[in-house]
């Protein structure tokens, strides 16, 4: 059995943007101030305060900002990222013009990428 879990706690100053790339099943939990995740390809726009959690369902990139600062933790299980993605999944997300390498790109200089391994 493979209990290991990855925990990161992540902050982001006033007006500062986060690209998080390979995030698929990374579950982002608030912890301060509030965070908004707009993953690519999803409608959906998902503001988490203190205490909300949001599991990410989306293998392109996810953009995280905040208007006054905002503290999260990243917490991601290889085995849950695994069950929720099949193989087929996963090996088409590399196909994918989405993902968020060419996001990064598009970005660089301009906001951080964290990479979630």
């Amino acid at each position: 059995m493979d209990v290991r879990t990855e925990i990161t706690r992540l902050a982001l100053g006033p007006s500062e943007t986060l690209v998080l790339d390979h995030a698929l099943g990374v579950e982002v939990i608030g912890h301060k101030g509030c965070v908004w995740l707009t993953q690519y390809g999803d409608s959906r726009d998902i503001v988490l305060g203190p205490g909300q959690s949001f599991t990410l369902e989306h293998a392109a990139g996810v953009v995280m900002t905040t208007a006054r600062g905002a503290e999260f933790i990243l917490r991601s299980s290889p085995r849950t990222v695994t069950s929720r993605a099949g193989w087929l999944r996963r090996l088409a997300g590399w196909f994918d013009p989405r993902t968020g390498s060419r996001v990064g790109a598009a970005l660089a200089g301009r906001v951080r990428l964290h990479r979630v391994a």
